[in-house]
């Protein structure tokens, strides 16, 4: 049978043996749930004894984990990740972005140094307002100090330290504020993506042979175009080994390799950085039926590397290390530059961008085009997807939205 404690704190439980359970409530963890403290002795004065006991120890282990109490809005933001870290709530290149945001665009501030206590909503306005008159961040940049300021006040409050988030009041209004910034001119893209014009001299130039050799132009030709018709993201294409493709034209995308702050042995000065290796973007596997461009593509690839190993890597360098995006880039960049496209920006993603705009003009419905690059359908039409098409007038390159069944009709011609 239970029974409440005569000063309303807590229950005493008398068990089977005869020994009592004494069970207390005194407070919150740090994951929001309530911190239940329970002892077992002979009897009910022992119990209060031991109680004691562990409340004094939980309010010592409190007073040193304490978030609030002096602590700057830098020092909390950082403590909040590494509760993060500690539940694995992150991927390795997602803490580095988190970190790079808490260093660089709140640390480097006014508003990193104040007092978590003496934030106002004014103050949060003033900081925002701030990084986006500078020009020089990108809104996605600035939406993410939003987004981390508001974390960690959520998560003081959710452990009982904090009533008050500065963040909450104005984070729908800063939200549309920074929306502004993506605000496009008649003559800029929706997205950046190839015209059919540059992915043609792409894809004429990734297969270039260096007339003195015989051989192809660049070891990573075949890589790029392989992005170019699958539309993967460079981590799943890093990721990818020779067990994951089937005789039939299908790959199995489930893994995805990035580098990452060398967290587990930071002293390691020669490997600041590391591969890893997880889950896909979105944690979905996924298995493509490939196009017949890049079925072709990743054939030839296999015939150049592939040395009996199912589990090896398929994209590696030339001395058949893994790959990086970095190095990748850098290769993309060569090619870009000598055929011609120098001026491109978007980095690896102007393929996946390119695939998608270019399976929309042929038809294929947005949530398809979504399910196979393996992104949200919302993400897709707004991120991969441009509807603006470059067109060149007097020598300059503009954007123009043409009616739908020419638009259709152009992208037929262009295919045939």
């Amino acid at each position: 049978m239970e029974q409440r404690n005569t000063k309303g704190e807590g229950s005493f439980k008398i068990n089977a043996d005869g020994a009592i359970t004494h069970r207390k409530s005194i407070g919150y963890k740090s994951n929001g749930y309530r911190k239940v403290l329970t002892v077992t002795a002979g009897n009910k004065a022992a119990c209060i004894r031991l109680m004691k006991q562990k409340e004094t120890e939980w309010q010592r282990q409190q007073k040193e984990e304490s978030v609030s109490s002096g602590m700057t809005v830098v020092d909390l933001c950082q403590k909040h990740l590494d509760y993060q870290i500690s539940q694995k709530e992150l991927k390795p290149k997602s803490i580095d972005r988190r970190e790079c945001t808490i260093v660089h665009h709140i640390g480097a501030h006014p508003l990193g140094h104040m007092q978590v206590q003496a934030v106002r909503v004014a103050d949060v306005d003033k900081h925002i307002g701030g990084l986006i008159s500078s020009g020089k961040l990108s809104a996605s940049s600035i939406e993410k100090v939003v987004d981390v300021l508001n974390a960690a006040y959520e998560w003081i409050i959710m452990r009982g330290e904090y009533t008050s988030n500065p963040v909450a009041p104005i984070r729908k209004t800063l939200k549309k504020r920074i929306q502004k910034l993506r605000q496009k001119s008649e003559n800029a893209s929706d997205v950046d993506v190839l015209s059919p014009e540059e992915e043609k001299a792409f894809v004429k130039e990734a297969r270039a042979i260096d007339a003195r050799t015989g051989k192809p132009k660049y070891e990573a030709g075949l890589y790029g175009l392989f992005l170019l018709y699958t539309g993967m993201r460079c981590g799943e294409m890093l990721a990818l080994r020779y067990s994951d493709i089937d005789t039939k034209g299908y790959i199995t995308i489930n893994k995805s390799r990035s580098m990452a702050k060398n967290r587990d042995n930071p002293s390691a000065k020669d490997k600041k950085y590391v591969i890893v290796e997880g889950s896909t973007k979105n944690e979905k596997a996924r298995r493509l039926k490939l196009t017949e461009e890049a079925w072709a593509v990743l054939k030839e690839i296999c015939l150049k590397s592939y040395k009996g190993d199912l589990s090896a890597l398929i994209v590696t360098t030339r001395t058949g290390n893994p790959n990086t995006a970095t190095n990748l880039e850098h290769r993309m960049a060569t090619i870009f530059r000598n055929a011609g496209l120098e001026g491109l920006s978007g980095g690896l993603h102007i393929f996946r961008r390119t695939f998608a705009t270019r399976q929309y003009e042929r038809g294929v419905r947005v949530k398809e085009i979504a399910a196979y690059i393996g992104d949200l359908e919302s993400t897709t039409e707004r991120y991969y997807i441009s509807v603006r098409k470059k067109v060149k007038e007097d020598g300059e390159v503009k954007q123009i939205v043409v009616l739908p069944d020419v638009c259709r009709s152009e992208t037929d011609r262009t295919a045939s």
